[in-house]
């Protein structure tokens, strides 16, 4: 068994993805965030449409063909399509500066192809983020002693730092950066709480991690 030193840098999600996309040309996995999409829309908070002000040029990719139809229909957001992020490489030959992917591996069956049909799209020189839920984050932890286990319905993976590293190097990527983020909310209050004092003793208990990666090629 081997140990690992851990990053100690500590971020606001939203606000890393936001400086990364600035002038670059994106593809956005996932970017309807359902289903909290109609919700995320009228309070302003939709992180789509915020990368869209920013980037040069912003692509969505999403699953859901319904969901996409209701943001094309009801809500006039042109710059979609409907995929699979385990298949990016139909979107080529097209090629992009900056692929996003927040808060999506843990839902995929498998994240291998996603990783190696990224690398297809990726521009020379163009750089991979992921965003993921840490497996440590002492929030989540503290439940299992009582018998629970709080975790989205939709997740089928828990990743560490170390334990994405690992997968996402196998497909030829070079790691550029990595933190952590914690919420960014104090609602509900306790969990607030409970977040803030695990990040005060280490970056690493918080809530997920973000890694950015280059491809080798």
């Amino acid at each position: 068994m081997n140990h690992y030193k851990l990053p100690r840098s500590l971020v606001d999600r939203e606000t890393y993805i936001l400086n990364a996309v600035k002038g670059k040309s994106v593809l956005h996995l996932g970017c309807a965030d359902y289903p909290y999409t109609e919700e995320r829309i009228a309070n302003g908070s939709w992180l789509h449409s915020k990368i869209s002000v920013l980037a040069k040029s912003n692509v969505g990719l999403e699953l859901d063909a319904a969901t996409v139809n209701i943001l094309r229909v009801k809500f006039k957001v042109e710059n979609l399509i409907v995929g699979d992020a385990e298949k990016l490489d139909m979107l080529t030959p097209q090629k992009f500066d900056l692929i996003v992917a927040g808060e999506l591996i843990e839902h995929l069956n498998n994240p291998g192809l996603f990783l190696e049909t990224a690398r297809k799209v990726l521009a020379p020189g163009g750089m991979l983020i992921i965003t993921t839920t840490n497996a440590f984050c002492l929030r989540r932890l503290i439940r299992i002693p009582f018998g629970t286990e709080s975790i989205h319905p939709d997740h089928s993976y828990y990743f560490s730092h170390t334990t994405l590293r690992t997968l996402v190097h196998r497909f030829g990527y070079v790691q550029k950066d990595a933190v952590s983020y914690r919420l960014p909310n104090r609602k509900p209050l306790i969990p607030y709480i409970v977040e803030r004092a695990a990040t005060w003793v280490s970056p690493n208990l918080g809530e997920g991690i973000i890694h950015a990666y280059a491809s080798s090629d």
